[in-house]
């Protein structure tokens, strides 16, 4: 199983973030929507953001999150073409609606190239219909809007090209296609609202069979901000499902290769749930769903341990809960990236990225916010880096593990065809 989980971590870098649906004015071969940003971050002295001052130049507007995995993913690939295109008439202007005061806080640690431009209004956000992050739109000379699509999908040529005026054919939207979705599941939640009088289900799952080529997409609303706890998974493989929706890490979940791949959209809904309450009922579904079976067992093997040393006090961050959650490695800078992380996701992360089993005995509660570099590589230098930036001791040992054995549906499970008369 192992050697298929690359493919897996690169379609979790791969997928989607997304915030609540809502209209857009944005569209393609159109006049682009006024840039109205409540701040401007790395601009000149002065600088001007109407598109009468930008008249001349290419601008690409990347949206994006301190908090979206995939997007901060994507930073050094735009960073490059920043730098790549320093002489052309092209402007990158990244555009964030958090805390400025977050968001410059993280870029003294992770550089973004270009203009930053803030929309803590949210009314960009909502114009460019901005919810699926990351989104990449590219505006021509005249202020039109030329492409949408995600970052991976823009290259220096096209750009070139179209700062030239010279004719440039994009590639089609990998999160267009999501977006709709997004916004005809909200449209169809409205009208449900309406048919029941304005109430809501009190505990909703569902699962359905995923899109093989949809876009993968996260929708983790999991209690943040007092909002209902609520999850979105789409077109997903059946592993990441399992992980995602039960915080177990891949490596923990062994099964057969015929049922790795295959594509499954969850919702749950559930204003009074927590993890530990659901995790039952969402095993239940997804084997209900998928007609597989789920073991719990325990093996004890070599381990990496998380411990606290009285440095942690003081050196743990709490985080800021408007925030949403992220605890991700990102191999390219070498960089751990924590954002509203307990530090249990802190082990299932550092699982992830060393190929070894992490269990946090630290005893310590709560969520946390940092970014430093960590040399997973060595397994001597990491530990030290965790020590000197969290107060935490990563040492081997001998521990219980726990693991969920997924088994393929047996033939007499599956469903039987209905009788002819």
């Amino acid at each position: 199983m192992k050697q298929n989980l690359p493919h897996i971590l690169a379609l979790i870098l791969s997928l989607a973030c997304a915030q609540p649906a809502i209209a857009a004015t944005a569209t393609i071969g159109q006049p682009a929507p006024a840039l109205t940003f409540t701040n401007l971050l790395q601009a000149p002295v002065g600088a001007k953001t109407d598109w009468s001052s930008l008249r001349g130049k290419v601008v690409v507007l990347e949206f994006w999150a301190t908090s979206c995995a995939s997007c901060i993913a994507e930073i050094p690939h735009l960073n490059s073409l920043v730098q790549s295109l320093s002489q052309a008439k092209v402007q990158f202007i990244a555009v964030d609606d958090e805390d400025p005061a977050l968001v410059r806080k993280f870029l003294t640690k992770v550089p973004i190239d270009g203009w930053i431009g803030l929309d803590t209004s949210g009314k960009l956000i909502a114009a460019y219909d901005a919810q699926v992050r990351p989104r990449t739109f590219v505006i021509d000379t005249r202020g039109r809007i030329a492409a949408t699509l995600r970052p991976e999908q823009l290259n220096k040529v096209q750009l070139l090209l179209l700062a030239e005026e010279k004719p440039v054919v994009f590639p089609e939207d990998k999160n267009l296609a999501l977006n709709e979705s997004l916004n005809e599941a909200k449209a169809a939640a409205d009208r449900e609202a309406v048919d029941t009088g304005g109430t809501s289900p009190l505990f909703d799952i569902s699962i359905r069979a995923g899109d093989p080529n949809g876009q993968t997409a996260l929708i983790d609303n999991r209690g943040r901000n007092g909002a209902p706890w609520a999850l979105d998974i789409r077109n997903a493989p059946l592993m990441m499902l399992l992980a995602d929706a039960l915080h177990i890490p891949f490596d923990r979940i062994p099964m057969q290769e015929s049922a790795m791949f295959a594509r499954y959209t969850l919702h749950v809904n559930a204003p009074n749930g927590d993890m530990e309450q659901l995790a039952p009922a969402l095993e239940l579904a997804l084997a209900g769903a998928t007609g597989i079976k789920l073991r719990h067992v325990s093996q004890e093997q070599d381990a990496y341990v998380l411990q606290a040393t009285p440095k942690a006090a003081s050196l743990l961050s709490a985080a800021d809960s408007k925030r949403g959650s992220l605890c991700f490695y990102e191999a390219q800078s070498g960089k751990l990236m924590l954002t509203s992380c307990s530090l249990n996701k802190l082990a299932q992360t550092l699982e992830g990225a060393m190929g070894t089993p992490v269990v946090n005995e630290t005893g310590i509660a709560g969520e946390f916010d940092a970014i430093f570099d960590l040399p997973i590589h060595d397994n001597q230098a990491a530990a030290a880096a965790i020590e000197k930036n969290l107060g935490l001791t990563l040492t081997k040992a001998r521990r219980s593990i726990d693991r969920i054995v997924v088994d393929p549906p047996e033939a007499s499970d599956k469903p039987k065809p209905p009788r002819t008369p």
